[in-house]
Order: structure tokens, then C-alpha cells, then sequence
């Protein structure tokens, strides 16, 4: 008779969620909030879409870039340095966009310093830090944090949408930065030694029912030779190009079609709002169903949800919003903690962080390569079918990891 396994939801653990969602909040919501960018910028600056697009990319393949980095440095320094570092260049990104005049000085801001803010910030530490205080809840541990994606989401497009109507997008900018160093100093006097520590993942001994990787220490070096770590680095990298196409255009491409720019920003956040529900309802599913069904289920969710914002052409289509809403909403970020909880159980090892780190770092570059292609892909055709076309083939391809790579399979079995 097996002994039953303590929870794994104590007072520390709760509060390491906690400052994870926190932090992934602050996070996201500073690349979130650039959709509203996007028509003052081409209005002030007289810039094509993609040459806006690019600023975000730069954000993006920097971000996705850094997450080996972040990674390392969350092996090495521990969370609360590097998420005061991804404090300070979100803070001083912002800021500086605030005064930028050229180009070269968005890149900096909103493009280099705010891409090393989220990998500071985001799904990295952030999984690497909740790894360590859980193990067969870890999918719903992640949903949790990943789901700040739709708080950040929400604050920052709503929000800053607002306040752009009302001061202008330089002063949301400025004011934007500076809340967030003022954040710093509540980060810094938390308990870190405490938190830190993580506690020994006895649990899943006692009860013989998690099924855990094979005793390997694993290095990047092994990691990268085993079909799994590209299957999983494929899966963030087309299905961020898939995403990201939609989520650079969507309030343009509503304003296009006669909703005034505060309408289209608020609808568009409104995803946000079911962002949680979806995160938390595909981390529960995740410890009952079988990875790759969960995943799949998904994919078929976002694909209906692209599907229905095509069929929105004038103001009197509101039912293709709440189609677009409720189903872009309910999967936007579900990725993350399916991709993160595979790989915590592929690849557990003290090296985790840099190996999570190489493989969320396609999103990232996904994220860049997607809005940079979307923005292009509508400069060269001047429609929007084609961007929505590029978009359902990236999601169909993003599913075909969970049905070709046997290892992923064998592995997505209930945890």
C-alpha cells in the first residue's frame, strides 16, 4: 500500500507563485502593450508597418536570444538578482523609448533593453525557480505563473491604450519605466534565502506513481543530440510565429476595420481575461490526460480563434470578436506550460535552466521572425488573408511535434 505524498502547495511554495506571477506580470506587460505602438509611431515617424515591426522583433529574438543566458545566470546568481537586472533594463528601456527620436534608439529600448527584461523576467527563471518547490503538480504550478502572460497582457494593452489617448505614447513610456524601478526595492527585501532553496522532491518515491527520466546528468551537449530538444525548441518557434503574426496586427487590423483605436485595444486585451482560465485549466488537464491530446486540443483552439477574427470585416461582425476573444484568450501562452513540464521531465538535472533556456529560446525568436513576417508579408500584398494564411499554417505545424517525435509521446503521458 503506497503511502500518501505530502502537497506540495505549502506557505513557501504558494509564495515563490506568487512573486513568479508577479514578476512575470511586469514582465510581459512591457512587450505587450507595443501593438499600441504601432499607428503613432507610423503616424509620427511616417515609418512603414515593418519597419515598426522590427523594433518588436529586435525585442523578441533578444529575448529569445538571452533565455540560454537568463538560464545560466538563474543556475549561477539565483532569481532575485537576475530579476532585479530584469527590472533595471525594463525600467531604463522604457524610459529611454520616452525621449527616443531615430530608429537606432527604439532598438535600443524597447528593442534590446526590454527583450533582456523579459528573458530577465519571463518563463525561464521563472520555470527553473518553480522547479525546484514542485514536481507531479508542476504543470499546474507553471499554468499558474505562464498565466501572468494574461494579466501583463491585459494591463499592458488596456491600460497604456488609455493613457495614450490621454498623454501622449512618450508619457506612458516614461511613467510606465518608472513604476517599474520602484518596484525594485520590495523585490530586493524578500526572503530569498528561504525561497531559494527549493525543497527535495521526496514525494513522487513515496507514492510510485510519477514517472521521472532515467537518472542522467544531463549537459546542453546531450540535450541538443536528442530528438526531443528540437521537437519542443520547433513547438515555441513556429507556434510564436503562428501567434505573433496575430497579435502585432490585431489592433491595427480592427482599427482598419472601423473599431476607434481604445474599442480595438480593449478588445484585444480582453484575451487576457481568459488567459488565466485557459493556463490553469490546461495544467490540470495536463496531470490527467495525455500531453500530446492536450496539446493538439489546443492548437485546434487558436486555429478556430484565427479563423474567426478573419471573418470580422466591419463593426456589425461583433460575434467574430467573441469567437476570436474567447478561444485566442483560452490558448494564448498554453504552449508554455506544456513545453515547460515535458521538459522538466526530460531533462530534470542541476543544468535545467540553461537547457529550458535553449529551448524557449525559439519562441523568442519566433516572436521576432513572426511579427517581422506578418508586418512584411503586409507591406508586399497590402492584405491582411495572406497574414492570416501564414498564421493557420505555422499553428498546424507547430501541432506535428506531438505526433512525429516518439519521445515527446512517450513522455506526455500523465504525470
Amino acid at each position: 500500500m503506497s503511502l500518501k505524498a505530502p502537497s506540495e502547495f505549502t506557505r513557501l511554495s504558494i509564495g515563490v507563485l506568487a512573486i513568479c506571477f508577479v514578476v512575470g506580470v511586469a514582465g510581459r506587460m512591457v512587450p505587450e502593450h507595443f501593438p499600441n505602438l504601432v499607428t503613432p509611431l507610423i503616424n509620427e515617424f511616417d515609418w512603414t508597418r515593418g519597419t515598426v515591426a522590427s523594433i518588436f522583433s529586435v525585442g523578441a529574438i533578444t529575448s529569445g536570444l538571452m533565455g540560454p543566458f537568463a538560464g545560466y545566470l538563474f543556475d549561477k546568481l539565483g532569481p532575485a538578482k537576475l530579476y532585479a537586472l530584469g527590472f533595471c533594463f525594463a525600467g531604463g528601456g522604457l524610459i529611454l523609448a520616452g525621449y527616443a527620436n531615430q530608429l537606432w534608439q527604439f532598438y535600443i529600448g524597447l528593442g534590446l533593453f526590454v527583450g533582456i527584461a523579459a528573458a530577465c523576467c519571463g518563463n525561464v527563471p521563472n520555470s527553473a525557480f518553480t522547479s525546484r518547490w514542485f514536481q507531479a503538480k508542476l504543470p499546474i504550478a507553471l499554468a499558474i505563473i505562464f498565466s501572468a502572460l494574461g494579466a501583463g497582457s491585459f494591463i499592458g494593452l488596456t491600460l497604456s491604450q488609455i493613457l495614450i489617448n490621454r498623454y501622449g505614447w512618450r508619457g506612458v513610456e516614461i511613467s510606465m519605466g518608472v513604476a517599474i524601478l520602484c518596484l525594485l526595492p520590495i523585490l530586493l527585501i524578500l526572503p530569498w534565502k528561504k525561497l531559494s532553496v527549493g525543497k527535495p522532491h521526496a514525494a513522487s518515491s513515496l507514492t510510485g506513481e510519477i514517472k521521472t527520466t532515467p537518472p542522467l546528468d544531463w549537459t546542453i551537449r546531450k540535450a541538443v543530440k536528442t530528438p526531443s530538444f528540437w521537437g519542443l525548441f520547433f513547438v515555441f518557434f513556429i507556434t510564436a510565429n503562428g501567434m505573433y503574426s496575430i497579435v502585432f496586427q490585431s489592433v491595427t487590423y480592427l482599427i482598419d476595420n472601423n473599431m476607434t483605436p481604445v474599442e480595438a485595444s480593449f478588445n484585444i486585451g480582453l484575451t487576457g481575461i481568459f488567459i488565466p482560465i485557459g493556463m490553469i485549466s490546461c495544467g490540470y488537464f495536463l496531470t490527467k490526460y495525455h500531453t500530446s491530446y492536450v496539446a493538439l486540443l489546443t492548437f485546434a483552439m487558436t486555429i478556430i480563434a484565427v479563423i474567426f477574427i478573419w471573418q470580422y470585416q466591419s463593426v456589425g461582425e461583433y460575434w467574430a470578436i467573441i469567437g476570436f476573444i474567447i478561444f485566442f484568450g483560452l490558448t494564448m501562452g498554453t504552449r508554455a506550460p506544456i513545453v515547460g513540464s515535458l521538459s522538466a521531465k526530460v531533462f530534470r538535472s542541476r543544468n535545467f535552466g540553461l537547457i529550458y533556456g535553449c529551448i524557449s529560446s525559439g519562441g523568442g525568436i519566433g516572436m521576432a521572425s513572426g511579427t517581422f513576417l506578418s508586418g512584411w508579408i503586409y507591406d508586399i500584398t497590402g492584405s491582411y488573408d495572406a497574414v492570416f494564411t501564414f498564421s493557420l499554417t505555422c499553428l498546424v505545424l507547430g501541432a506535428t511535434p506531438f505526433i512525429l517525435i516518439p519521445n515527446i509521446r512517450e513522455y506526455g503521458r500523465q504525470f
